[in-house]
């Protein structure tokens, strides 16, 4: 995996290293975007723009301070709406890579906000969280996307995309993670044990990094900020997941040696992000 971590070039500003919108939030899971958002700073995105209902600004100006908080008007609902739409499509026009997802909830108004910017967005995207419990609504929606997208389900995520009970989804992860990236043209990673990313050619990685104390909320939103950091500093999108869900279980496991597995949280393992890349960098 080193050498997919670039050394940094002397002459270089924080332009260079990516800018990364994360479009998450809503009332009560103010934590989604924020661990998205740190988990992309920590893995050394230049600028992360943390797109949220206008509702929450006050509390996610006080959490995230290296953030760019871009508020979106929600008429006082604490979250996204379909008047969403446009002024985050404006948003991210000039981004080098969109996470999409993380606790923005489901509704009418919410899934068309997702399948509009899958639409409409020509730049790599990372889709979790509610963001892929929207595509369950409507799983065609994955064919208008125009460039690389990942998704990164967990194995109850994947079984509502495919229709299938958690247990067969279990049983045959591979198979159905496969199905998925070639029938829509899109890169899956499948989390759990051994952690799984598939792509549309046929590429699989199963990854040997992590531990059963990363199983705490909000492990997930750290991964989608990882993975898209990677992607804003401009990898291959297949290289990107993969080096992500490492990194990820990295620091999850200096994280466990520190904290053991019962204590760590979800913050614990950003903490940990620099060291993990340390690590593989000096391996």
């Amino acid at each position: 995996m080193d050498h997919l971590i670039a050394k940094r070039n002397d002459n270089s500003h924080k332009g260079t290293y990516g800018r990364v919108a994360i479009i998450a939030g809503s009332r009560g899971m103010t934590g989604a975007p924020f661990l998205s958002s740190q988990g992309a700073l920590r893995t050394g995105s230049g600028l992360v723009y943390t797109i949220i209902p206008e509702s929450l600004e006050t509390v996610m100006s006080i959490k995230l301070t290296e953030a760019i908080i871009r508020p979106i008007k929600d008429k006082d609902t604490g979250h996204f709406l379909k008047d969403s739409i446009e002024p985050i499509i404006k948003e991210i026009k000039e981004m080098d890579c969109i996470a999409l997802g993380p606790g923005i909830g489901v509704d009418k108004d919410r899934i068309q906000l997702v399948s509009e910017i899958i639409r409409d967005t020509k730049v790599p995207m990372v889709v979790d969280a509610d963001g892929i419990n929207c595509i369950a609504e409507n799983i065609e929606m994955l064919n208008q996307g125009k460039d690389p997208i990942i998704i990164t389900p967990h194995p109850g995520e994947m079984a509502s995309l495919l229709n299938k009970d958690i247990q067969e989804i279990e049983k045959n992860r591979q198979y159905y993670s496969q199905y998925i990236s070639e029938k829509y043209n899109i890169i899956v990673v499948l989390k759990g044990n051994k952690t799984i990313v598939t792509s549309p050619e046929g590429q699989t990685y199963i990854n040997k990094t992590g531990n059963p104390g990363m199983a705490t909320a909000g492990s997930g939103d750290v991964l989608t900020g990882i993975i898209a950091s990677l992607l804003g500093q401009r990898l291959d999108p297949f290289d990107a997941a993969k080096l992500g869900v490492y990194l990820h279980g990295l620091a999850g496991d200096i994280t466990r040696d520190r904290l053991g597995e019962y204590g760590m949280i979800a913050s614990d393992i950003i903490e940990a992000i620099p060291y993990a890349i340390m690590g593989v960098e000096n391996a």
